[in-house]
């Protein structure tokens, strides 16, 4: 894996100076806002150092900050963990594409990105406890389209990130025989503001965070998909780190930290659950 490191160290700024035309500036809270305490982002001779790697446009999980690292929701939750634990952590960029393969191919140890737990990711993966819950719904745009019901959107067109869970979940419900793929949720809210779709479809924990830009987003609840889990992904077999993972989350939760991150970068949208067409 270190030769792998010291690769991808020298490119993130690269690869998301790229892909600048795909992804939003950084969402995260600004930088006078206090935040909880960080463990180091670099390796430290005395402590184990893990290697995370995430989406480089997922809020509030992860986003980028405008020196091009990446910042986000889970990066607060594993830096407090890591300093509860002891061990230190190197944040890298990768497209969602291959994503989660990268631990059972020993190059990296965490993957940290909003990931959900499945039944059948669970036979593949290591997972951490999870450490919050979702619901899949539709975003829209009231200028654009008044859908008051899940039922409503059947067979129109709808955005959703390729390669993703999202896309999977999507095409099961069987509501759109017309999925817009795109690389990317904000591209997704792009081609619903352009009307080139009626609805971007992801989990509210995601979509949620994007009210504040335009107070014409609403959304629908996929009441038939059900909640879905999210957790830190490891390599199969793993335990030793799922371990630490487990236990920190626990310590966070007990002494306050965690709900402070949530409060950060999980804000409840204002009438999310009823915004309906009006």
């Amino acid at each position: 894996m270190q030769s792998y490191l010291k690769l991808l160290t020298a490119l993130p700024l690269m690869y998301l100076a790229a892909c600048d035309s795909n992804t939003p500036t950084s969402t995260a809270p600004k930088a006078s806002e206090p935040a909880p305490t960080a463990a180091a982002s670099t390796p430290a001779s005395d402590k184990p150092n893990y290697v995370v790697i995430s989406q480089y446009s997922y809020p509030p999980f992860a986003t980028r900050a405008a020196d091009g690292s990446l910042v986000g929701m889970d990066m607060d939750l594993l830096n407090a963990i890591a300093e509860k634990q002891g061990f230190t952590l190197t944040f890298l960029p990768h497209n969602m594409s291959g994503l989660l393969e990268n631990v059972n191919e020993g190059r990296a140890d965490i993957v940290a990105t909003g990931v959900n737990i499945t039944p059948e990711r669970l036979e593949k993966y290591e997972f951490s406890k999870p450490y919050l819950e979702g619901n899949w719904v539709a975003l829209l745009n009231r200028e654009k389209n008044k859908v008051g019901s899940w039922a409503e959107l059947k067979n129109k067109a709808i955005a959703v990130q390729e390669s993703s869970l999202s896309e999977t979940q999507l095409k099961s419900t069987e509501i759109t025989n017309q999925p817009l793929l795109v690389k990317t949720v904000y591209l997704g809210l792009n081609a619903v503001n352009k009307g080139d779709a009626v609805a971007v479809y992801d989990v509210d924990s995601v979509l949620n965070t994007y009210f504040k830009d335009n107070p014409n987003y609403y959304t629908v609840v996929d009441e038939k998909s059900g909640k879905i889990p999210f957790g830190f992904v490891m390599k199969k077999g793993n335990t030793e780190l799922k371990a630490k993972l487990d236990k920190g989350i626990d310590e966070i939760q007990a002494d306050g930290t965690y709900q402070k991150i949530l409060d950060k970068w999980y804000p409840k949208a204002e009438g999310s659950d009823k915004n309906q067409a009006k």
